[in-house]
């Protein structure tokens, strides 16, 4: 540890100078490696099992879902280093000033859905630990830590990032062969007859999403490092770490569901691993909490700016975190009001997110990489008269014609839509979503050019 990890992180939303520019690929191996391999992951790979696909099935779904949507969050993250800006502030340029307003509240409510799931997960683990101490309890026991290391902010958040690669990454290997080692899965769950074809695409689908869900703040944590660095060795090295540690996990997750059956994923940590397996799966998924809150505050901060009387992008410290603050505490709510339906909640939470990030994700990306390539005006993403207006209607009519255009292909809890039937139950609205949105954003782009970016001023306040 240095002296500048002792320093309180006091960046938020601005853009990130070339002085306080550090690290490289390799730091963000570490970072979405250490941010993956937990119970979490391990947890949503038992849930393919549970959806009914066998476990080779559900191996072959988790590493395509995995491959799809780590690749997507890598070509987001390539934007950190060229921009310095959190990658919702960046969309500013294709919904406009006040247009992305409503990707930072979806954003919010991702992350505090996350806070409590990963506090449920931890929760329960600590409760098979400590049979006499409540899982509500243990939730509010264990927000303090992950709160501890947001204060001091990015850095602490790669230092323990780092530590969770190493210390878990072992640990998840040690269970993985205890649990080979009780002996083979049952036939059925073995077996390599074709599934449910509808099953089998809802399981890639489920891990797109698990990805994707970074996809709205991965810059908040490449935006630091500096721009020379060449995009394809960023890509690679976020890539690599988002596929082996969750295709690991995930893995060991799904193998436990086909071998233990009857008991649920935590609990059969437990029953395989011992006490120690959970200890270590619970401190798994504090560094993990802070991540996201992290992201959730910059959120709070970012729907601040907008407010007629406040338009602070200043450096502050107790801003950062009092917005971070109020994400764990949301999360711990919402964690102490739902921990008794998790595992549904769980999934059709990620279902919804389905839907509401895929045209996101694809007018963002059509933007940097094939419309403005890269170039914006910095300044106006931070001025409601800047260069991309207070709503930019190409970036919005796209969306909105890929959100529409999801919904028949969609497969939600309470909801079908007409064309899921026809094609075997199989959920396709993420493809359809995404190529839609892409491709119209391209199209309004060419038949209606983009105006020239005009110079704008960051303003302090108002």
């Amino acid at each position: 540890m240095t002296a500048a990890d002792l320093v309180v992180e006091s960046n938020h939303i601005n853009p990130i100078p070339a002085s306080q520019r550090h690290g490289g690929p390799w730091q963000q191996f570490f970072l979405w490696f250490g941010g993956n391999v937990n119970v979490f992951n391990v947890v949503l790979g038992a849930i393919l099992v549970i959806m009914g696909l066998a476990f080779w099935w559900a191996v072959i779904a988790i590493a395509a879902g995995t491959a799809i949507g780590a690749l997507l969050i890598a070509l987001h993250a390539s934007q950190g280093p060229r921009l310095g800006v959190p990658q919702m502030i960046q969309s500013r340029a294709q919904f406009g000033f006040d247009g992305a307003s409503f990707l930072f509240a979806a954003v919010l409510v991702l992350n505090l859905g996350f806070v409590a799931a990963q506090l449920v997960i931890e929760a329960q683990a600590m409760q098979l630990v400590w049979a006499t101490v409540p899982i509500p309890a243990w939730i509010a026991i264990l927000t303090p830590p992950a709160l501890l290391i947001g204060v001091y902010g990015y850095r602490w958040v790669h230092r323990a990032a780092q530590v969770t690669a190493v210390v878990v990454g072992l640990t998840l290997a040690i269970m993985a062969g205890q649990a080979i080692a009780r002996g083979p899965l049952p036939p059925v769950a073995a077996a390599m007859t074709a599934p449910h074809a509808g099953v089998f695409v809802a399981g890639i689908a489920l891990l797109v999403i698990d990805m994707l869900s970074f996809g709205p703040f991965v810059s908040d944590y490449s935006r630091y490092i500096p721009e020379p660095v060449p995009a394809w060795r960023l890509v690679t090295a976020i890539w690599a770490g988002n596929v082996l540690s969750t295709v690991g996990s995930c893995t060991l997750g799904a193998y436990l569901a086909a071998l233990l059956p009857k008991l649920g994923t935590v609990a059969a940590i437990g029953q395989v691993s011992g006490r120690g397996a959970l200890l270590v799966m619970t401190f798994s998924l504090v560094n993990g909490c802070t991540f996201t809150a992290y992201t959730g505050g910059l959120q709070i901060i970012a729907l601040g700016q907008m407010l007629p009387r406040w338009r602070a992008v200043r450096p502050s410290r107790p801003l950062r975190i009092t917005a971070m603050a109020a994400v764990l505490l949301g999360g711990m709510v919402i964690a102490l009001l739902g921990y008794r339906s998790f595992v549904t909640s769980l999934s059709n939470f990620l279902n919804l997110l389905l839907l509401i990030f895929i045209p996101w994700s694809a007018v963002n990306l059509a933007d940097y990489f094939l419309v403005r390539r890269g170039h914006y005006d910095i300044a106006s993403l931070f001025c409601r008269g800047g260069s991309y207006g207070r709503y930019a209607w190409r970036g919005l009519v796209a969306y909105a014609i890929g959100l529409a255009l999801e919904i028949p292909f969609a497969s939600q809890v309470y909801y079908a839509g007409p064309m899921v039937r026809r094609l075997g139950g199989a959920d396709v609205s993420w493809v359809v979503g995404f190529a839609a949105a892409g491709l119209t954003y391209l199209a309004l782009t060419r038949w209606a050019p983009l105006p020239a970016a005009r110079t704008a001023t960051v303003p302090e306040r108002s």
